[in-house]
């Protein structure tokens, strides 16, 4: 078993493929980190933040005037069938279980071509 936090798992693992990880906690520092973006960018999300919750934050997105590929992803402990349609209408790409996370991030980064090797 590993003492390693999820996001130190996930940051390593992403890291170690060449991509920069950058943590928002907020809702505004996730604007601002989108703002100043020059390349493709994958934003996962927990259902609440500092700021707001998960359909705000699509909400502040899909206003900002970027042309880059953006996918959002949220994940949560805890799913139903109505927050699974309800995020995917609201602009959800996938919805993760935390137990999941590394993985299946490295997984839609392959499937994107987000892994800069393959670009």
């Amino acid at each position: 078993m590993s003492n390693r936090s999820p996001e130190a798992t996930v940051a390593q693992d992403l890291e170690a493929r060449g991509l920069i990880v950058q943590w928002a906690r907020s809702i505004r520092t996730a604007v601002d980190l989108l703002n100043s973006a020059r390349e493709k960018t994958m934003i996962v999300t927990e259902l609440a933040l500092a700021d707001g919750n998960w359909r705000d934050l699509v909400e502040r997105v899909n206003c900002i005037d970027i042309n880059l590929s953006t996918s959002i992803l949220l994940v949560t402990s805890s799913s139903t069938a109505e927050l699974w349609w309800d995020a995917l209408e609201c602009g959800i790409d996938d919805i993760l279980p935390a137990s999941f996370l590394a993985s299946r991030l490295c997984q839609l980064l392959q499937e994107n071509s987000f892994d800069e090797r393959n670009q």
